[in-house]
């Protein structure tokens, strides 16, 4: 893809007015013309980011990892029963590992 800078569109669009009325340099001239005033518009308005929502395979790496690190401070506790204990608390039962941990599992 080619950059363009205003500089150099303005000096090309400055150079093909010099040149005879040819179709294909008005349409280039033009094409110039659009490109320079797309860089200056780019330049008033900032970039705004969207963020993209969660893929499903992201939100479980963050549920797994999530489920590591309450491990890593339940070594006893197989991970079997931990997904089971978690499916609990969501569900507003009582479980065996204090909610201290639920809320920062990070050691």
């Amino acid at each position: 893809m080619v950059t363009f800078d205003k500089d150099k569109l303005s000096e090309q669009i400055k150079a093909l007015g010099e040149l005879p009325q040819i179709k294909e340099v008005r349409l280039l001239r033009q094409r110039l013309q659009r490109e320079l005033e797309r860089l200056t518009k780019q330049e008033l308005e900032p970039e705004t980011t969207i963020s993209k929502p969660d893929t499903r395979s992201s939100k479980l790496k963050k549920y797994h990892r999530y489920l590591r690190m309450i491990r890593d401070n339940f070594p006893n506790l197989k991970y079997s029963q931990i997904r089971k204990q978690f499916a609990e608390r969501r569900k507003g039962r009582e479980t065996d590992i204090p909610d201290a941990i639920w809320q920062n599992p990070s050691p």
